[in-house]
């Protein structure tokens, strides 16, 4: 297994992908997961990574910061050099915020070259190195009381989000003696998205990893946060674009193709990274 768990406030997990299983100008497509987390991909020269989100293209070769995933990516990787490991960096839902000059807002469903990165690194720092640099820029922050008291939200609406009402702010503003406003604003500076686009899209990952662990049914769907299976094969498909058995068999042939990538993608714990 190449993925690394971390237990700290900004990272939540690493996956070094062992390019040498693949030839060069091998490449595989698929259809990526809906995310709360945001990604750093040191690509070390190692392959050409193309996505797909929103009907909008993006082809890079170098370094990409990635942010939150509400809708699901078509991704495509060339590999050009089996030498050299390619890593993504997972950070935590309340992410890449001290991280880049960018806006957290505009970040997602966004893909940047890496020189957004506002940090002063080296251009050959390894990967252990660039991980270090980046836990140690965003722990500075990690005390924050702001900061803290997110972190406190999101770990109460991932035990509950199924129990919260269609529109969760007051509810969860009032849960925690904090005004409307105060949640609007720490969600829009910390994950860029609003309260209700986060526990969509905690319901759409936990189905997407039931159907990861062959856990799909009724019972799923509920327990999930979905009314019914109704709802949420229509969500799917507006999600995905295709309908659920054709994405079942892709989740198949890249389990077979790619184990860990996909355990990265699809079984990562949302309960753990924060």
């Amino acid at each position: 297994m190449n993925i690394i768990c971390h237990q700290s406030p900004s990272i939540d997990s690493i996956y070094h992908i062992p390019t040498y299983q693949y030839k060069k100008e091998q490449d595989f497509e698929f259809i990526g997961a809906p995310s709360v987390h945001e990604h750093i991909i040191l690509n070390n020269g190692c392959a050409v990574l193309m996505f797909e989100i929103a009907g909008k293209k993006y082809e890079f070769d170098g370094d990409l910061v990635c942010g939150k995933f509400t809708h699901a990516p078509k991704i495509k990787i060339v590999f050009k050099n089996t030498c050299q490991k390619l890593t993504i960096i997972r950070l935590s839902a309340c992410g890449m915020f001290r991280l880049t000059n960018t806006s957290i807002a505009s970040m997602v469903n966004k893909i940047a070259p890496g020189s957004i990165i506002d940090m002063q690194l080296e251009t050959e720092q390894s990967p252990e190195q660039y991980i270090r640099s980046v836990e140690s820029i965003m722990n500075a922050e990690s005390q924050e009381a702001s900061y803290v008291l997110t972190r406190q939200i999101i770990r109460y609406v991932n035990a509950n989000f199924t129990e919260l009402p269609t529109n969760p702010t007051k509810t969860v503003a009032e849960h925690f003696g904090i005004s409307e406003n105060s949640l609007r604003r720490y969600f829009k500076k910390y994950l860029g998205i609003n309260l209700s686009t986060y526990i969509i899209t905690i319901k759409r990952k936990k189905m997407i990893q039931a159907l990861y662990e062959n856990n799909y049914d009724s019972l799923s769907v509920r327990e999930n946060g979905y009314y019914d299976q109704s709802h949420f094969l229509n969500d799917f498909k507006r999600l995905y674009g295709v309908p659920l058995k054709e994405y079942f068999s892709n989740i198949q042939l890249m389990r077979n193709h790619a184990p860990d990538l996909m355990h990265f993608l699809y079984h990562c714990n949302i309960q753990s990274s924060i």
